[in-house]
């Protein structure tokens, strides 16, 4: 392989749910709207195949900011489950010892949903999936990039614990700030991908440059 490889990750839009504050993992909600995303598409770096969570909130942003690009969806990048905690706010749990726990050491079980071991375990399982279909992904797609971009379109915690897992930065997991529908691009040369090593470019996208010079 030439070139570089480019994984773009963004999180999905912003739902009703998210705005009122309340723990947001499986439940299937609906963003609030689409319009501005597919006004705004045209600021977004283009990828040769983009993969989203199967939540429709992510469905509906990838459909809307990447509309002219191949979409594969997989219910491995979901959010984490919580469980018994989907749907509610930190008012609503804060006097729940199972909850008051977590907040203290969220390596727990979240009741009813995933401990962050089996979380993690599932993100591996995705990208395992996909590095054993790379050689696939290249012969497939157009090489208009001098090599292969890939979009994720997922949630907060999947790109906190990719960003953890590829790159050298030393910020701890909630350390990082994932707006909605914003995210970063992370790159490798090829021989950093052929070892298997940190990224080696990391930036925010889509660029947060004056779009008007």
């Amino acid at each position: 392989m030439d070139g570089c490889v480019a994984v773009g990750l963004y999180r999905h839009a912003v739902t009703t749910e998210n705005l009122e504050r309340k723990y947001i993992g499986w439940d299937d909600v609906p963003l609030v709207n689409t319009k501005r995303l597919e006004e705004e598409a045209h600021r977004y770096p283009q990828y040769d195949v983009v993969f989203t969570s199967d939540l429709v909130r992510c469905r509906e942003t990838a459909n809307a900011l990447f509309p002219d690009t191949p979409i594969m969806e997989s219910r491995l990048l979901r959010e984490i489950h919580f469980g018994q905690w989907e749907n509610k706010t930190y008012e609503e749990l804060k006097h729940e010892k199972d909850y008051c726990n977590w907040l203290n050491d969220q390596s727990l079980p979240i009741p009813g949903g995933e401990s962050l071991a089996e979380f993690e375990n599932r993100l591996d399982h995705f990208w395992l999936a996909f590095l054993s279909h790379f050689p696939e992904f290249i012969e497939k797609y157009p090489k208009h990039h001098n090599g292969l971009r890939v979009a994720l379109v997922t949630h907060g915690g999947v790109i906190r614990y990719f960003l953890k897992k590829w790159t050298a930065d030393p910020k701890a997991f909630w350390e990082w700030k994932i707006p909605f529908a914003k995210g970063y691009e992370v790159s490798w040369t090829a021989e950093e991908w052929r070892r298997k090593t940190k990224c080696s470019s990391l930036r925010e996208v889509p660029s947060t440059a004056n779009q008007n010079g």
